[in-house]
């Protein structure tokens, strides 16, 4: 009798190690999944992908590098309103940062026929592609003057000069300093199109790829160009990765909330069906949404695994302190 009992209790010990380790191996298999699942929603959607991108790289042959370019037919216009179109975007990768001086290197558009003050483009010497989006009615910070982009001034509707390198000189000022920086020989930049836009959302979402309501400057149209002093162009190409296209619509404006002139009048109290259904409907504010994190039915679920790994410990660690009283009232009574 004595033996049956021992081999009683043996089995039921080795029966309660072998299902708390399986409600382990069984949680640590459920969450790796759940991990994998997350990181798999996670991911991105493949929104890049590699394709030819054709491009001018800009050398200077001397000091003051600029060019007159004319506006490209890939455009669904050939000319540029000024009174409309007040936005550009400029796709650039820096090869010579400094000038002379040691300042940084920047761009600037002039109206046809040239006159000032020009309009800067700040570069992202980062030695990758970028994309400098330029307020075309700003001014230089080195003048007092008013912006002249207006159809009064700029004439010369279907081309612009567009000066690529530009050192750290008051190019308003009468008299340049010694001391100004300067652009000397063999200065490069790579550039692949400048377009042209209404809206600033426009210019922020053209990847280079869609037709422009306005106009465009192309590799093509960047390398021949018209009037050049000191720049040479030379049109090349190399797979890179771009953006997807972007949205071709500008999101709706937020939708203003109507606030009630009087006071409702008193009306029953909703039934928690109604109460229900509002809280859970959201106002249509236009935003745009975002990704959120992870929901929470995941968290529950994973709350549920660990907590039934608790009990199946709890209930093995029962079953094993029975067995073993059990067993000493069992030996007691042969006694």
């Amino acid at each position: 009798m004595k033996k049956i009992l021992t081999a009683a209790v043996i089995t039921i010990l080795t029966a309660a190690l072998i299902a708390a380790c399986f409600s382990v191996l069984t949680l640590a298999e459920t969450e790796n999944t759940d991990v994998g699942a997350a990181n798999e929603a996670a991911a991105p959607e493949g929104n890049e992908e590699l394709v030819e991108l054709e491009y001018v790289r800009f050398t200077a042959t001397g000091d003051d590098p600029y060019g007159t370019f004319r506006l490209t037919y890939d455009g669904d216009d050939t000319t540029i309103d000024p009174d409309e179109v007040v936005w550009a975007a400029v796709r650039y990768r820096t090869i010579t940062q400094f000038d002379t001086a040691g300042a940084e290197l920047s761009g600037q558009f002039y109206v046809v026929p040239p006159a000032e003050p020009h309009v800067p483009i700040k570069y992202v010497h980062s030695g990758q592609w970028e994309t400098a989006i330029v307020d075309l009615t700003t001014v230089s910070s080195n003048t007092e003057l008013d912006s002249i982009w207006d159809s009064m001034h700029y004439q010369s509707v279907d081309s612009i000069r567009f000066d690529p390198m530009e050192p750290s000189r008051n190019a308003e000022a009468e008299e340049q300093a010694e001391t100004a920086g300067k652009v000397k020989k063999g200065y490069s930049i790579d550039v692949a199109w400048i377009a042209f836009f209404e809206t600033e959302y426009a210019a922020r979402t053209y990847t280079g790829r869609e037709r422009t309501p306005s106009a465009v400057l192309d590799a093509d149209s960047l390398s021949s160009i018209n009037n050049a002093y000191h720049l040479l162009a030379s049109k090349l190409s190399e797979m890179t990765v771009l953006p997807t296209v972007a949205p071709a619509t500008e999101p709706p404006a937020a939708t203003p909330t109507k606030v009630p002139t009087e006071a409702p009048a008193v009306t029953a109290a909703p039934t928690a069906d109604n109460s229900s259904a509002d809280s859970k409907t959201p106002v249509n504010s236009g935003s745009v949404a975002t990704p959120s994190g992870p929901s929470g039915s995941s968290g529950q679920k994973d709350g549920g695994n660990k907590t039934g790994l608790i009990i199946g410990i709890i209930a093995a660690v029962l079953v094993v302190c029975g067995c073993v009283a059990a067993a000493l009232i069992v030996k007691k009574k042969k006694k």
